[in-house]
């Protein structure tokens, strides 16, 4: 039943792209007054670039002046990676691809253009036994602690864990429009690093703004903790960042701070200074 409903989507498709295009041309040749094929060709593909242009400048324009930049810690910390693969790539590296199952052979992702190993934070939690008072059948619950607060949190450890990090440019001739992909991913869980590397999964899934193998989806305690951890740290050098430009600003060491305020103060009437002494 879906297939037909798909064929059926794209015939309609079809039909309204043909009748787009027989309604342009009529357009064209009745308001215009052009009725030279080539000549009709060439004025769609000018229109098509005048408005091409213009909702690109557009945009640069909205982005650059209109849009609000807005403090992420989580893609800042991306595009420090990026660089960071950029950097240290390994010149044998080519295609990165997923194992895939036994219906289907390898899946290639894109093209390596960057790779970094790094070392995350993940959580181990510790583990107590209990038995069920019904069925008498034992299980497992992590162990919890009660805070300063009085509050019941769970116990566990941080330790440290390798990772590795490839920067890749998926397949496409549309890739080069978009950001490449980090994809992050246990050493154990792919092959050598030499040539193509074959990752053993089945899919990838996006968390945040990174890409992780499918098996690594609901590994919270190694996912989201370093995901977290790194966001933490980003937010702290930020804060160390905007406290030292307020010191500078209030012992008056901030040159472009105490221009800004001489130009201020010469702007101002001789009236409204000697009214402000008083």
């Amino acid at each position: 039943m879906a297939l037909f409903q798909n064929e059926d989507h794209k015939k309609k498709t079809i039909w309204i792209i043909i009748g787009a295009t027989i309604l342009l041309i009529i357009i064209i040749r009745f308001v215009f007054g052009i009725t030279n094929v080539f000549r009709i060709l060439l004025f769609l593909m000018q229109a098509v670039l005048l408005i091409g242009f213009l909702f690109g400048m557009g945009y640069l324009f909205y982005h650059l002046f209109i849009k609000k930049q807005k403090f992420d810690p989580t893609y800042i910390n991306k595009k420090k990676l990026l660089d960071a693969c950029k950097k240290c790539k390994l010149d044998n590296l080519n295609g990165f691809f997923l194992s895939g199952d036994r219906g289907h052979s390898r899946v290639r992702i894109g093209t390596i253009k960057g790779y970094c190993r790094l070392q995350v934070i993940k959580k181990v939690y510790e583990y107590e036994e209990k038995v069920d008072k019904k069925s008498g059948e034992k299980y497992r619950v992590v162990k919890t602690r009660i805070n300063e607060r009085g509050e019941p949190v769970q116990v566990y450890t941080a330790e440290k864990m390798e990772q590795d990090a490839f920067r890749v440019r998926p397949k496409g001739f549309l890739s080069m429009f978009t950001e490449d992909m980090i994809i992050r991913i246990s050493p154990q869980m792919h092959d050598e690093l030499i040539g193509d590397v074959t990752a053993y999964g089945l899919s990838l899934i996006p968390i945040s703004e990174y890409w992780y193998i499918n098996t690594d989806y609901l590994a919270i305690p190694e996912t989201d903790t370093a995901i977290l951890v790194e966001a933490l740290r980003s937010s702290y050098h930020e804060g160390l960042k905007e406290l030292h430009e307020i010191v500078q600003k209030a012992i008056g060491l901030d040159s472009r701070h105490k221009k800004e305020v001489e130009n201020k103060s010469l702007m101002e009437l001789p009236e409204a200074q000697n009214i402000g002494r008083k």
